[in-house]
């Protein structure tokens, strides 16, 4: 499952974060809001900012987060992948 912070504009409360399927909210103090959220797939990322969309919040940006040290996902140590993600960068 990957983990997504996704910023946006304006400061939410936590039940408005916790009715999009946010995990964490963090307030920041320019005045944006940023939420963590798990995802199973990319269909899973697209209804999340469907949603976001639809409740009328401002996209500032979305990044994925990188996985936890020591994590396995399809055979892959997370320190492989992100030496496959920049040989591919480069």
């Amino acid at each position: 499952m990957d983990r997504y912070e996704i910023r946006v504009a304006g400061h939410l409360d936590q039940r408005r974060a916790h009715a999009l399927g946010c995990e964490e909210l963090r307030l920041l103090p320019d005045g944006d809001s940023l939420l963590i959220f798990a995802t199973v797939d990319q269909a899973a990322l697209y209804g999340l900012l469907t949603r976001l969309r639809d409740a009328g919040l401002g996209l500032v940006a979305a990044e994925r987060m990188p996985a936890s040290a020591g994590r396995v996902n399809g055979g892959a140590s997370a320190n492989a992948r992100s030496k496959e993600a920049s040989d591919v960068a480069d």
